[in-house]
């Protein structure tokens, strides 16, 4: 009985390391599930971190996790920034989702499309301190239908 227990806990504890190491690029990565797949046009998403490395390079990506109820085949995301000396910036992507031809892009079978895409490579942070991002959907629709998730990924640059 005992055995089993330890192998199980040994078992657990590898399959943790492996996650982990996996993915040791990864600064900060956050997703926000966007309730019943309709994003208002007035819920940012905001995502806050710490940052205290300022001489690394960062790559910057936007998350986005679609259904095949989404109606068009591009999201234009507005980013606003707070940097930690509180001032704050203003940026509007367009986010491509799909080919011309209806066809999505990104990964995942069924229901469920998933998409990262690069904001900015190679970026050095010149603050430290806390950073607030917050995303909006600027598609001109009161509830955009078929968001699911939406999230920021900041990795290493190596």
């Amino acid at each position: 009985m005992k055995s089993k227990y330890l192998f199980g806990k040994i078992l657990l504890t590898f399959v943790v390391l492996i996650t982990v190491s996996c993915d040791r690029n990864r600064y900060f990565e956050q997703n926000i599930q966007i309730q019943d797949n309709k994003w208002v046009y007035n819920e940012a998403k905001v995502f806050s971190f710490e940052l205290t490395d300022t001489n690394s390079l960062f790559n910057f990506y936007i998350n986005t996790r679609n259904t095949n109820d989404y109606p068009f085949a591009n999201l234009y995301v507005f980013v606003n920034t707070k940097f930690p000396n509180q001032q704050m910036a203003r940026d509007t992507i367009e986010l491509q989702l799909a080919y011309l031809n209806g066809e999505w892009l990104g990964s995942g079978k069924g229901e469920y499309k998933y998409n990262q895409f690069v904001l900015r490579n190679a970026m050095r942070f010149v603050q430290q301190g806390v950073y607030s991002f917050s995303l909006e959907q600027g598609m001109r629709m009161d509830t955009l239908v078929g968001i699911s998730d939406i999230g920021i990924r900041l990795e290493y640059d190596q």
